[in-house]
């Protein structure tokens, strides 16, 4: 989503001016100078060391922090600094026990070889046992998960914060906390809370997860944004070689080809509640490569894993991304079982660079867990069973539970988003978010009109084409919406509009049920697979520039209804029926006509049809539980299969058929090698069918990318009734320009794609045609191939991609005055985050 917070971005960055110097002395219980302390402002690159006579000189640009001064065998000190201190006279005492202690440790110079490296031991042992460690060697556990995700504005100045609050400042501020490196301030403008327990089966590979309680604060109520982004981060397993964050592939510190990737430092044992802990620094090997930086305190007993911090290194550019940071704690029971008491994901977001002075936002997901129960089983049939939420106040909680629960967000964190939401300049903020978000722009009519990208648009039909959609919305979890539009060409000067209502009959099972209405222009050679859109929404009508004649568009004059059906999450079945009544928008160049039983020559198709789908998307996020919902951008694969069948007679239709199609995407993640983007498809029409009803190899005749289209190709190249395509993409993440000096500096990365269509249509169909395109099959196979550089751009903006395409040689459909599409091309896509 890191595209679609860029204009919040855009309100929040700005930069402080401050200066701060800091002076002083640090000595031991004894008044004993101690040298070689580190003295560093909290979450910032700013620090030093004392000297032999244990003094210190520190300067930074900020204006206020939490200063840490720490040295191994000493409590670490934390004191807050401002421009009103002068000197520092700083006695540290000595302590046997401290785990979080605050050391330097630099990357080693001199690569050691993986046998010689001290650390290689220790995690060898580790390996051995990932596992076999943790919630694994029970048969039957069971715990209690509290996880807290709150988002909120980072790096604010006092001068933002008096507009904000302006004559209530003075009372006001004082709920306001600092943030995180304690120079500028904080405000949290959503918190989310969920209480789950969770029973697991390992005798039969069974979770069950039932949600306790839950509650939410905050603006976040005008669209699915802050739902996304609460998201951001799931769990994160570090024992497994590879880990899923923002759709790329990072490599485990733990991973046991670890050393590849990272260079470790064995830094010193402590002794931890009798239990002794191996200290391990890492380290990414090359810049830019997709792995992070911190410690790990690792048990000499069972070499279980006791604490975790790391890091998204600085040199890994992510679009929008100051800064990522991960804690993971675990406890020791038995001296075999690991058990997770605390996890810590923090996201810092920025719009263009990484400077510390810019404003920017916050993602913090905190999750506790506790009351473990092991190897007490419940019966077979309760590890089946589910408790599902389907209502939004389903497991609401008074106040009472609130309090009697364990506190991961403390109350003042609550009155303060109380007190924030209430103020204007925050609710035009968070408001903007979800206009960037979802395209809509809100009004207290409780009407939204968008989206905004769809405005505008050009084609050779309706010369400039402007549009307006709108819906009903007042909360994301609405039973009902009602949505639509209306668009004029200024060339034609015909309007065009559209209306959809749909609503959510039950919640449990999930049933949705949707009518639609449209007289509108679609260009139907530009997708093959539609399913539960009712409103025609192919991009060939909403692209604002195009190469080549675009007069390939048909008139369609639509009902349709749509019945969707939730077998369980994530997997749907689905009924349409549709009376729709098709010919061309531009009949002196683009040609529908067809002879039909009677030998008579007809330039409109009445379609009348019934669809039944199935669509699984295991594994997909999924937000909302209203009548419309939003998924995430995790990596998941799709199954989508369509019967289609058309009636002659019934409602004037004009022809039987029957058309069955199925598609599958599958984005696979290669580790180091990257991402790919993998997606199969086909279909075939059994009847005699006109133009109209066939299936066109989707072409883009835009100068953008679009998903699943050939870009080479002018709409109508290729008309099949049998087709079979594939879509391969494969995203190498920098493993390829990370390794070239000159180029790992621009942090560029690279693509490869391949397409490929193959099909027929019969001589039936062929017949019966009196279009003036010649129908053009790719019965020898067409294909397209590129190399593409993407991550394009400056600083934290980097979601531009160019590619460089090629196609193969086929014999364009004659009878066309238009140009040929090209052989080769260069296109431009956006490449969306979060």
């Amino acid at each position: 989503m890191k595209n679609k917070i860029l204009y919040l971005l855009l309100l929040l960055t700005t930069s402080v001016s401050a200066q701060l110097t800091l002076k002083g002395k640090v000595v031991d219980e004894f008044d004993n100078p101690l040298p070689f302390v580190n003295v560093v402002i909290q979450n910032t690159t700013y620090g030093t060391t004392t000297d032999d006579d244990g003094k210190f000189y520190l300067k930074t640009p900020k204006n206020r922090g939490i200063l840490e001064i720490s040295f191994v065998g000493f409590e670490t000190q934390i004191l807050k600094v401002n421009q009103k201190t002068k000197y520092l006279n700083v006695v540290l005492k000595e302590t046997s026990n401290q785990l979080d202690e605050v050391v330097v440790v630099t990357k080693p110079k001199k690569r050691l070889k993986k046998e010689e490296n001290p650390a290689y031991q220790i995690l060898k042992e580790v390996w051995k046992r990932k596992r076999k460690l943790g919630l694994n060697l029970v048969d039957y556990y069971q715990y209690k998960k509290h996880a807290a995700i709150e988002i909120g504005l980072n790096n604010l100045d006092t001068v933002f914060l008096k507009s904000i609050f302006k004559e209530n400042y003075q009372k006001d501020i004082k709920q306001v906390k600092y943030d995180s490196d304690g120079i500028n301030y904080y405000i949290p403008v959503f918190l989310q809370e969920k209480v789950t327990k969770v029973y697991g089966n390992n005798v039969d590979s069974k979770v069950r997860e039932d949600i306790e309680a839950e509650k939410e604060e905050g603006l976040g109520a005008q669209g699915f944004v802050f739902d996304r982004m609460s998201n951001t981060f799931q769990n994160i397993d570090i024992f497994k070689n590879n880990i899923t964050l923002l759709q790329k592939s990072f490599v485990s510190p733990l991973s046991s080809n670890g050393f590849a990737t990272y260079d470790y430092v064995l830094y010193d044992s402590i002794v931890k509640d009798n239990q002794k802990l191996y200290n391990i620094y890492f380290f990414p090997r090359r810049e830019g490569d997709l792995a992070f930086q911190g410690n790990v305190w690792i048990a000499d007993t069972n070499y279980s894993v006791k604490k975790i911090k790391m890091h998204v290194h600085k040199s890994i550019n992510l679009n929008f991304v100051r800064g990522l940071r991960f804690e993971k704690e675990y406890e020791v029971k038995n001296d075999s079982i690991y058990l997770s008491t605390r996890n810590v994901y923090d996201g810092d977001f920025t719009l263009v660079d990484k400077n510390e002075s810019n404003k920017g936002l916050t993602i913090k997901k905190t999750v506790t867990f506790d009351n473990y129960i092991l190897n007490q089983p419940k019966s077979s049939e309760f590890y089946s069973q589910k408790i599902e939420k389907i209502r939004p106040d389903q497991f609401e909680k008074d106040s009472t539970y609130w309090k009697e629960s364990e506190k991961v967000v403390d109350s003042e964190t609550y009155s303060l988003i109380n007190t924030v939401k209430t103020k204007k300049k925050i609710q035009n903020i968070t408001g903007f978010i979800n206009t960037i978000a979802n395209g809509y722009f809100n009004t207290r009519l409780g009407i939204q009109f968008g989206p905004f990208w769809t405005i505008f648009a050009n084609n050779e039909v309706e010369g400039f084409r402007t549009k307006l959609g709108f819906r009903t919305f007042t909360t994301k979890d609405d039973r009902f919406r009602l949505g639509g539009h209306v668009a004029y060409g200024f060339k034609d000067q015909k309007i065009k509009y559209g209306a959809e209502a749909r609503y959510l009959l039950s919640y449990q099972p999930r049933i949705a049920v949707g009518v639609a209405y449209q007289k509108d222009y679609e260009q139907l050679g530009s997708t093959l697979l539609n399913t539960t859109q009712l409103l025609g929404t192919t991009f060939g009508t909403t692209a604002l520039f195009n190469r080549g004649d675009n007069y390939f568009l048909s008139d369609v004059h639509k009902i349709a209804a749509n019945f969707d059906y939730q077998i369980q999450q994530n997997l749907h079945i689905g009924f349409n029926l549709t009376h729709a009544r098709i010919r061309s928008a531009s009949e002196q160049n683009f040609s529908m006509n067809y002879i039909d039983e009677q030998g008579k020559l007809q330039s409109q198709i009445t379609d009348v049809a019934s669809d039944v789908y199935v669509s699984y998307t295991p594994g997909r996020f999924v937000y909302g539980l209203g009548v419309e919902r939003r998924f995430g951008r995790n990596i998941f694969p799709t199954l989508i299969l369509n019967y289609r069948k058309g009636y002659k007679g019934p409602f004037n239709g004009t022809h039987d058929y029957d058309k069955v199609q199925i598609k599958y995407n599958h984005p696979i993640l290669l580790g180091e090698l990257g991402l790919l983007d993998a997606t199969i498809e086909g279909g075939k029409t059994f009847g005699t069918v006109p133009i109209g009803l066939l299936n066109p190899i989707p072409a883009n005749q835009s100068f953008s990318l679009v998903k699943d289209t050939f870009s080479l190709l002018n709409y109508y190249d290729f008309v099949t009734d049998t087709y079979a395509a594939t879509h391969l993409e494969h995203h190498f993440n920098g493993f390829i320009f990370n390794r070239i000096p000159l180029l790992k500096k621009l942090k560029l990365r690279s693509l490869v794609t391949f397409r490929a269509a193959y099909g027929s249509v019969s001589d039936k169909n062929r017949a019966i045609s009196r279009s003036n395109i010649t129908y053009n099959t790719p019965d020898k196979l067409y294909y397209e191939y590129g190399v593409g550089i993407e991550n394009i751009g400056y600083g934290n903006l980097r979601f531009l991609r160019i590619d460089a395409i090629w196609r193969s040689d086929y014999t364009p459909p004659s009878g066309l005055k238009i140009a040929p599409s090209p052989k080769f091309a260069i296109r431009i896509g956006i490449k969306p985050g979060l």
